[in-house]
Parts: structure tokens; C-alpha cells; sequence
């Protein structure tokens, strides 16, 4: 099972964001390098709201050295994930 980043609707986490309670589990999305529980401090709105915005400001740049993109891989349509 696959978790779906809440900032850049990257489809293949392998935790989810956020826990039962609402926090963080620290898993970093691979496409746009945001640390769930890390970097949604102290605003988890505002946080997710500015990461998003300066990765695409910033040309959708794909963050992970170690993860390869997928195939074919799609940025902006890959931000139609985070409407479903």
C-alpha cells in the first residue's frame, strides 16, 4: 500500500504523513523533499501551503539523490492527485 504526499501529490509514500492523532511520521517525500512532522512545524497549514508553492516557484524540482523518478514522471499532473 502507497501513500499519496500531501504537498506535491507524489503517489508512492511508503507511510503515511500523518498518523491516527494527526501527527507527523516523519516520512520524506522523495519528489519534493518535505519531512512529514518536521517541516509542518508549528503551522501544519501554512507549512504544507509554502513547501508546495516553493516547489513549483522553484520549477517542480525532484529532490531525492537515492529515488529515481518515476517514469514518465509528470509533475503537474501529479498535483491532480491532492483533488481526489
Amino acid at each position: 500500500m502507497y501513500y499519496i504526499c500531501e504537498i506535491c501529490g507524489y503517489p508512492y509514500l511508503n507511510e503515511p504523513p500523518y498518523d491516527k492523532f494527526g501527527y507527523g511520521t516523519y516520512e520524506i517525500c522523495p519528489c519534493c523533499g518535505f519531512e512529514f512532522g518536521y517541516d509542518d512545524y508549528p503551522d501544519k497549514t501554512m507549512g504544507i501551503v509554502d513547501w508546495r508553492n516553493n516547489w513549483i516557484n522553484n520549477g517542480f524540482k525532484w529532490f531525492s539523490k537515492h529515488t529515481s523518478p518515476p517514469v514518465n514522471w509528470d509533475p503537474k499532473g501529479q498535483l491532480d492527485n491532492l483533488k481526489k
